[in-house]
Formats: structure tokens, C-alpha cells, sequence
């Protein structure tokens, strides 16, 4: 009987240590990579800088204001990119964007689930909606998207 017990003590401290090592490791290795969450111009990761670059985003005219990597790889192929003069929502090879000037209304509210979520609307009627996951810094895509429109609005104003 006690020889079962020692066994049973001693497989269940091994089980138990594989445990933690695993999620050390698991620790270490999500730790190792590239950041998520919104980034903007001076603080971008480099694997997103050269996902835009390949797979040309971005126009020669356009810089680069804000960045949220909707994926949980972070390999850039859903991501919501606010440049000086688009917002543009990238999927699986596609951008959908609009045109700063274009912007009618915008619109943002937080879900405790869902997190940030904006909706653009156009003055054409088309609607953009960008969800950014909870602790992600949804609030600092959704200022610099403002400050961004007003600026263009008021730079329409004056032309």
C-alpha cells in the first residue's frame, strides 16, 4: 500500500511539473515576439512596417499615423491602418478604405466583450466598422482618428 502511494505522490509531482513548465515556456515564448495592441508611427513593429511595404498599403503620398494588428498571430493580414489621408480596413489581401475628407460622422463606444468599437460613415453612405480588443488601446486608435479628421476637415474648410 505504501509503495502505491509513493507512486501516486511521485506521478502526481511529475504531472504537476510538466504543467509549469509548460506554461513557462509558453510565458517565455509569447513574451519573445512582436507587441500587439495600437501602435502608431514611433513605436511600430518592424514585421508590420515590412507587411505594409510587401504588400503595398500605403500610396507614395500617404504616412503612417496608426496601427492595430487584428490578428492574434500578429502576421498583419487583418489590420486596421489610419494613414494622413485614408482609414483603411486590410483583410486577406484587400483594403477597404475611405478617404479622410470623405468621413461624415464617426462614431465610438466600448463593449465589454467586443472592446473599442468605431464606426465610420461616409458622406457616400458607406459604414467601416473596427473593433479593437479589450486592453489594446483602442482609445489611442479612436483619438488619433479624430485629431485626424479634424484636421482634414478644417484643412477642407480653409481650400
Amino acid at each position: 500500500m505504501k509503495k502505491i502511494l509513493l507512486f501516486g505522490c511521485i506521478g502526481c509531482s511529475v504531472i504537476l511539473l510538466v504543467i509549469i513548465a509548460i506554461v513557462v515556456v509558453g510565458l517565455i515564448w509569447l513574451g519573445s515576439g512582436p507587441e500587439g495592441g495600437v501602435k502608431v508611427s514611433n513605436d511600430m513593429e518592424a514585421y508590420a512596417l515590412k507587411y505594409i511595404k510587401e504588400n503595398k498599403i500605403l500610396d507614395g503620398s500617404e504616412e503612417l499615423l496608426a496601427y492595430y494588428d487584428a490578428t492574434v498571430s500578429l502576421k498583419g493580414t487583418e489590420a486596421a491602418i489610419l494613414t494622413t489621408k485614408r482609414i483603411i480596413y486590410h483583410k486577406n489581401g484587400i483594403n477597404d478604405s475611405i478617404n479622410l475628407s470623405d468621413i461624415e460622422d464617426i462614431r465610438h463606444r466600448k463593449e465589454v466583450l467586443t472592446g473599442d468599437v468605431i464606426e465610420i460613415s461616409s458622406a457616400s453612405g458607406k459604414t467601416m466598422k473596427i473593433e479593437i480588443a479589450p486592453m489594446n488601446q483602442g482609445e489611442t486608435f479612436f483619438n488619433v482618428l479624430m485629431k485626424t479628421w479634424e484636421k482634414s476637415k478644417n484643412k477642407t474648410r480653409t481650400t
